[in-house]
């Protein structure tokens, strides 16, 4: 069975929109999941009282 080069140029142009579309979901999931991080450290900062700062940098 012969594979035609429009069949696989089409074939390769699914995968990279695919691969491309993946990429941009965990770029997305990364984004919130450090905006939810830096969320807990503010209020742990603000739990803490006392004048203690939660050493961000760790």
């Amino acid at each position: 069975m012969d594979v035609s080069p429009v069949g696989a140029a089409m074939a390769q142009s699914q995968a990279q929109i695919q691969s491309g579309i993946a990429v941009g979901v965990l770029r997305k999931s990364l984004d919130i999941e450090a905006q939810q991080g830096a969320a807990l450290i503010k209020l742990m900062d603000q739990g803490a009282g006392l004048g203690r700062q939660v050493d961000t940098l760790a």
